[in-house]
């Protein structure tokens, strides 16, 4: 972390190196509001290293992120417009059953409101990808840091470690589009790729998020 990191992740990272330490972790719920289920689930060390520097994404840091999003949709009111889904009911890992996955999703859509989006990141192994589905009209949208995105254009490829931080991104800029025209957007903008400032950026929500709301 040389003189130009930010200074909100050198603040998580210097507070996770003596909070959790020697194995210690963090707990925390699921929010009931944003996930329609209530589950604990704990975040280590290794998992703000993966942020703050590098390493492989875990689902509680998604879930983190996806909490600082729904207070975001809340304050604007866009409730019946964006829903989440909790990456630990559909991961290949946590739910190796497609068919266990199905019958989850299909609870999950049964009350959707009309228009409303569902954020569903999923993890393949070590691949996050993110599914958009509006189950009133029957729309999916797929997008894939390292294959293909919506309409067939390609992404730039990057990393494997990258693919956490670019589905946080892609949902970050879904919940904050008003109009929900990222579908739009993202086929008009065929070049679009983050750059480091960007995933430095989706860090920092990340790192302020965590600070203000667990190192107490």
């Amino acid at each position: 972390m040389g003189p130009n990191y930010p200074s909100s992740l050198k603040r998580v990272w210097m507070w996770a190196k003596d909070a959790l330490v020697n194995g210690r972790t963090i707990s925390f719920e699921l929010s009931e509001e944003a996930f329609g289920v209530t589950k604990k689930h704990v975040i280590f060390l290794q998992d703000v290293h993966a942020v703050c520097a590098t390493g492989e994404m875990f689902g509680s840091v998604i879930i983190i992120f996806i909490d600082f999003l729904y207070k975001y949709v809340k304050k604007t009111k866009m409730t019946n417009l964006i829903a989440f889904v909790d990456p630990g009911m559909i991961g290949a890992i946590g739910c190796d059953n497609s068919g266990e996955r199905s019958h989850a999703l299909a609870n999950h859509f049964m009350n959707a409101k009309e228009g409303q989006c569902f954020l569903i990141p999923f993890n393949d192994l070590n691949q996050w990808s993110l599914t958009v589905v509006v189950p009133t009209t029957e729309v999916v949208y797929h997008m894939d840091p390292l294959k293909l995105r919506i309409a067939s254009d390609e992404w730039v490829e990057r990393g494997v470690l990258d693919c956490g931080l670019f589905v946080m991104g892609y949902m970050k800029e879904i919940c904050y589009d008003k109009d929900l025209e990222f579908a739009a957007k993202w086929i008009r903008e065929s070049n679009l790729a983050y750059s480091e400032d960007d995933v430095n950026t989706i860090k920092m929500d990340f790192a302020k998020f965590f600070m203000k709301r667990y190192s107490c």
